[in-house]
């Protein structure tokens, strides 16, 4: 009577990594045992088992360890390397993973160090720019205009009208007397004069900033 022999059975339904631990349990081997028939580093074995093909040798001594592992179990090579390609969709474009290529990482990140220098640098020049225009808005004097009395006018009454625009956020005094403005920086204050000439001093000073200044002169006959 002829004695039953079991043989591992390869099917496609199952993983990669549970056909080759099937395999490996059938010999009675334990993962050392298994590593060490194959002259290999046991964390390879258990990768395979586990699946985490990330973890397994790369290049040339890694396909070569692949194969003859495979080979050692007792399995078909080209259907195990099938269903592993067939796992890895990633790696469909070469025969299994062992042939991509290692990218060091400093490869990897020239663009991210590019752009993150762009930004920064961007950032910086934007924060310049800023207080620049902050600077030029808080420090130089702001613009003043006035429309009445023109220069050097002569008139008979004993009042003028002091009108003008400035800078919105600016203090607006005539002869030391502040006036109110509107948001458009517009202001008009009647003032009182007096026979002869009349000296007329408008000013406009922000808060941090140097102030702007014009005179007038009216004449009253």
């Amino acid at each position: 009577m002829n004695k039953f022999i079991s043989r591992q059975v390869f099917s496609e339904y199952k993983g990669i990594g549970e056909q080759l631990h099937l395999a490996r349990v059938n010999k009675g081997l334990s993962i050392n045992a298994a590593a060490a028939a194959v002259k290999t580093d046991p964390r390879y074995v258990e990768a395979l088992e586990a699946e985490n093909y990330t973890a397994l040798p790369e290049g040339f001594y890694g396909k070569i360890f692949f194969k003859k592992y495979i080979t050692f179990l007792g399995l078909d090579y080209k259907k195990v390397n099938k269903g592993f390609t067939k796992e890895r969709k990633s790696f469909a474009s070469q025969n299994n993973v062992f042939s991509k290529k290692v990218v060091k990482s400093s490869g990897l990140i020239v663009f991210p160090k590019i752009f993150r220098n762009i930004l920064i640098t961007s950032v910086v020049l934007i924060c310049f720019l800023y207080l620049a225009l902050y600077l030029k808005n808080n420090v130089t004097p702001p613009e003043l205009k006035i429309v009445s009395p023109t220069v050097n006018q002569t008139q008979h009454d004993l009042s003028a009208l002091v009108s003008g625009q400035t800078a919105p956020e600016s203090e607006v005094l005539i002869n030391g007397q502040s006036v109110l403005i509107d948001q458009n920086g517009l202001f008009s204050e009647s003032i009182n004069l007096k026979k002869g000439v009349n000296i007329i001093v408008i000013q406009s000073k922000k808060k941090y900033g140097q102030e702007a200044i014009v005179t007038r002169q009216i004449l009253v006959e």
